[in-house]
């Protein structure tokens, strides 16, 4: 057992280098016209909570946090954000940040389990925000149960890792594309969707075609593979439909991060995963740095990594240093093809209609 973690925390331990983004570093005088707007789902806890803090640190930054809600939840992420922001009114005061309608950062409630929660949370964003200009999703869950259906009758986790992440980014695409003609302004490179999940390091889900929503052959692997090989796929067909040419379609990895990562798993699998995180576990606010690098680079006109392949359109791949990564050999036309057909039929069943 002791010889068996061991070999295990060597495979998780990442090699950290300093990392700074260039464009992370510059600072701006920034007005409400040149402000741009970020929506980080899962933005409560974990890498999604470190992304959100990272960008209100910035002047140039509204975040919509997103994430479940419970009493004084809003009120608490809003004055956290707050306290994050080097331009808050009330920096050092988080009862009034939390209460200052003059806020500039905002928190808005979904369960992201439900596709109808999403479209709700997504309509009532694009109410109050014509434009967008990065979209950071991080909601997920690490279990090792078997098929759990949803109120939409999809299973929990893949929900969280695929079915809810194309669905805000398909119904906030009016916003994103907003952003991107007026990129030259605000965002030089373009608005951002950055998926955090897995770019570069899953498996191929092999059974797309026979069992397209895990519902026959579910197992942990199989739920970790097609999460991460749908959002390749899926975000790949989004990014070469007509109109969405100048938004950054990004799948990223973030490594192995000392998060509250697990919190679902029985105690024998927990416990040595935040021993684990404790020796090789990277700081969830390095890895946010890290992740918003795209971010921070299409903001300032900086280039972004290479595309897989040499490719001139499509997604972009990231591992967990910010460098280019790699897609599965199955990832083919045939299946981008495919596996869009299967996310438009069941958002549908959801009356998400993302072929529109």
């Amino acid at each position: 057992m002791i010889g068996a973690t061991k070999k295990l925390a060597l495979a998780l331990r990442l090699q950290h280098t300093s990392f700074t983004s260039s464009a992370a570093t510059a600072t701006t005088n920034t007005t409400n016209n040149t402000r741009k707007t970020a929506v980080v789902v899962g933005a409560t806890s974990g890498i999604g909570q470190a992304c959100a803090r990272r960008l209100a640190e910035s002047d140039e930054w509204t975040v919509i946090a997103v994430g479940r809600d419970r009493p004084g939840r809003a009120e608490q992420v809003i004055a956290d954000l707050e306290l994050s922001s080097s331009s808050s009114t009330a920096e050092n005061d988080t009862t009034t940040a939390s209460k200052n309608s003059a806020s500039r950062h905002e928190f808005r409630s979904c369960d992201a389990f439900s596709l109808g929660s999403v479209k709700e949370c997504t309509e009532n964003i694009l109410k109050d925000h014509t434009s967008i200009d990065a979209l950071i999703m991080t909601q997920g869950m690490a279990t090792i149960q078997g098929f759990t259906p949803t109120v939409d009758g999809n299973d929990e986790k893949l929900s969280l890792h695929y079915w809810s992440r194309i669905a805000f980014a398909s119904l906030l695409l009016p916003a994103l594309r907003s952003s991107s003609s007026n990129n030259s302004i605000i965002m030089p490179g373009g608005p951002v969707v950055l998926t955090v999940l897995s770019g570069g390091v899953h498996g191929a889900y092999k059974k797309y075609r026979k069992d397209p929503e895990l519902k026959q052959s579910y197992s942990v692997p199989n739920a970790a593979d097609i999460a991460g090989f749908y959002s390749d796929l899926g975000f790949d067909f989004m990014a070469r439909r007509s109109g969405n040419d100048g938004i950054n379609f990004i799948h990223a990895s973030p490594g192995f991060v000392a998060t509250n990562w697990g919190t679902e798993m029985p105690w024998f699998i927990k416990g040595p995963v935040r021993a684990l995180q404790k020796i090789g576990g990277m700081d969830a606010k390095d890895c946010a740095e890290i992740m918003l690098d795209p971010v921070f680079r299409s903001a300032a006109g900086e280039a972004l990594i290479a595309r897989p392949n040499g490719e001139a359109e499509g997604i972009f791949i990231m591992n967990e240093k910010a460098q280019a990564s790699k897609l599965t050999p199955q990832h083919t036309a045939d299946a981008r093809s495919f596996v869009w057909g299967v996310t438009v039929d069941v958002l549908r069943r959801a009356g998400i209609d993302i072929e529109k």
